[in-house]
């Protein structure tokens, strides 16, 4: 796999004073230049075009996707629907957007109608890309060109009709809307659109929420 030739990491010159330590199995190690590669993307360590030792990862087809499935109420307000997941790297139980990475050969919608029906049982073939450049979710040490890469935010209208009130917090879709029982249609739970970024620790959630304002927004 290929790092995008727009940026590199050089290897980093002996004896150059370094900001990182590197440890392989627990021992403290020199490296000039290390690369990790899987389905998902390239992580990298090296000397940073700036002059100094640093990491970066770029994902596999430069980004991934997420869904924001969403309904308006009787007085006009918006509601979002996020997904409740075990992350232990985020402490645990937390609400995210549904999405994530590209397949090999995937493109960003086929990303996106995957990722809806695996994790919430939600069928998102009538989704439509929301307007506006891709999502870097970390400046500093991810790779994505601004112009043509990062995570795509995608939206599917729902009818506020179908939502109801969820014993634990915020709104559910009712049985008779869920789209694929086998899965986790009831682990997608809808909030205020001010309750949800508040909320959400993923920041690829709260960049589709500003997306989707934007959007539908006089």
């Amino acid at each position: 796999m290929e790092i995008d030739m727009k940026f590199t990491l050089d290897s980093i010159p002996e004896g150059k004073e370094r900001g990182w330590v590197v440890r392989i199995d627990g021992e403290e190690v020199q490296v000039g230049h290390i690369e990790l590669t899987s389905t998902f993307g390239t992580l990298e360590y090296g000397l940073h075009p700036e002059g100094y030792d640093s990491w970066v990862f770029r994902e596999a087809g430069g980004g991934g996707s997420v869904l924001l499935p969403y309904a308006i109420d009787e007085t006009g307000e918006l509601w979002v629907g996020l997904l409740k997941e075990f992350r232990p790297h985020m402490g645990g139980m937390v609400f995210c957007a549904i999405g994530g990475f590209k397949s090999p050969n995937e493109s960003n919608r086929e990303t996106q109608q995957r990722e809806a029906w695996e994790e919430a049982g939600i069928d998102g073939i009538e989704a439509t890309q929301l307007p506006g450049c891709g999502t870097n979710s970390n400046r500093a040490f991810f790779v994505a060109d601004a112009q043509t890469e990062g995570t795509i935010a995608y939206a599917l209208k729902l009818p506020f009709s179908l939502l109801r009130k969820a014993d634990d917090e915020g709104l559910m879709l009712k049985d008779a809307a869920l789209q694929n029982t086998l899965n986790k249609p009831d682990d997608v739970r809808f909030f205020h659109w001010k309750h949800a970024a508040r909320t959400t620790a993923d920041a690829m959630a709260r960049s589709a929420i500003l997306q989707l304002l934007t959007t539908i927004l006089p």
